[in-house]
């Protein structure tokens, strides 16, 4: 009220000043005596009118919707309350779990929640720990990119060599990890190489649909690798408006199907892809994103068929050869080796001398031969990239121990 007071005391004011300057020489009005009352009553308004707009810029607009701002102020005091109830059933679910996972050390829907509740308290050793307990009991590129992200926060957003080894492994068995991935990009923007971090956030932002938690973060940091690398902000919407999955109206036709009608789809979608495919060889993306879709058919024929056809597109890239390794040599069925299999092996470990398929693999080949010291000693090698309590660890050892006897 005090500011729609002075508001219009003003604007009469300058009515009133106006309608005495057209009617009396400016002159005779500039040349009043201080003293004089209508000298003081132009100042008083002078005074008034900046006393109003100071008023009126300090608090804002004095005509806001109180309705609004009252149903604002009640949604942030309500979210906050949500907020300390989620972290009080938190910690008292931690204090439970950990307890739990002390009992049943081998439970992975025990551990598993307790890594979550535990990176939501930001207790980042007790995440850590439990990721690395599941890990030993199952292997997952999913579970190696999140025991990756749990280092690197602690480690203060730094990508870590134990965190690289993670994101590598992750990678190796599943070059489309979005996890893995966002990490890679991570790790590349951290030692210089932002092209590279650019292209790897940008493939991924492709994949990425508008629900995925990670969306926000992967948009803030392409925009600061595309601004350090003079990328104008024209050129990067026109890099990043493929975004496929989060407008493509075909995904959400598939989903609104039922699931007969999706596996028609989904088989009508592949083999368009595959058709696609015969003309345009040289599409490396094209061939992986076949050999998943195969995978997931459960057409493992035809997957073996892609992969192997990624990995003569691009021979340098040992994950490549690593995935058409373990489709040759799966770990469930007695191994087979052929002269493809042990080039594969060769191959990868002169690429990398101390990588575990590399070395598993040599050793099983030695194995077979009746090469018993040869095994021995890729399988040494193996075991120190390996935890030492992780279930690959101890088979290795059992085959050691049975080769020495």
């Amino acid at each position: 009220m005090l500011f729609i007071a002075i508001l219009f005391i003003s604007l009469f004011s300058i009515i009133y000043i106006f309608y005495n300057f057209s009617n009396k020489n400016f002159l005779n009005i500039t040349n009043f005596k201080p003293k004089s009352n209508k000298f003081l009553l132009y100042l008083n308004i002078l005074f008034l009118f900046l006393l109003s707009s100071l008023i009126y810029y300090k608090i804002g607009n004095p005509f806001i919707n109180m309705d609004k701002l009252y149903s604002s102020k009640e949604k942030l005091v309500n979210k906050n309350i949500a907020k300390k109830e989620i972290i009080k059933r938190d910690l008292e679910n931690f204090d439970k779990l950990v307890l739990l996972s002390d009992q049943n050390p081998k439970n992975l829907d025990i551990l598993l929640e307790l890594a979550r509740i535990a990176s939501r308290l930001n207790k980042t050793d007790v995440e850590i720990s439990s990721l690395k307990k599941i890990l030993s009991i199952k292997n997952s590129p999913n579970l190696k990119s999140l025991l990756a992200q749990a280092i690197i926060k602690k480690a203060d957003g730094q990508v870590t060599p134990k965190a690289k080894k993670l994101i590598k492994e992750a990678l190796s068995e599943d070059p489309l990890n979005p996890g893995a991935n966002y990490l890679n990009g991570l790790a590349q923007s951290q030692i210089g190489n932002e092209m590279l971090a650019f292209e790897i956030w940008t493939e991924l932002y492709k994949r990425t649909s508008k629900n995925d938690t990670w969306k926000k973060d992967l948009e803030k940091n392409i925009r600061i690798a595309a601004k350090n690398l003079g990328i104008s902000k024209k050129a990067l919407e026109n890099k990043l408006k493929n975004d496929v999955l989060a407008n493509n109206d075909l995904t959400k036709e598939i989903l609104d199907l039922n699931e007969k009608e999706q596996n028609i789809r989904i088989n009508q979608m592949v083999e368009q892809l595959a058709n696609r495919l015969k003309d345009d060889k040289n599409d490396l993306e094209g061939w992986i994103k076949l050999y998943q879709s195969y995978k997931v058919l459960g057409k493992n024929e035809k997957a073996l068929k892609a992969i192997r056809d990624a990995v003569k597109l691009n021979p340098q890239n040992i994950n490549l050869k690593q995935i058409l390794l373990r489709e040759l040599l799966p770990t469930n069925k007695k191994p087979v080796f052929s002269e493809e299999t042990n080039k594969l092996v060769n191959d990868i470990l002169v690429m990398e001398p101390n990588n575990v398929d590399g070395l598993f693999f040599s050793g099983f080949a030695a194995y077979n031969k009746g090469e018993k010291k040869k095994a021995i000693t890729y399988w040494d090698l193996l075991l120190k990239q390996l935890p030492k309590d992780s279930l690959m660890s101890k088979e290795i050892n059992k085959r050691i121990r049975l080769l020495k006897d």
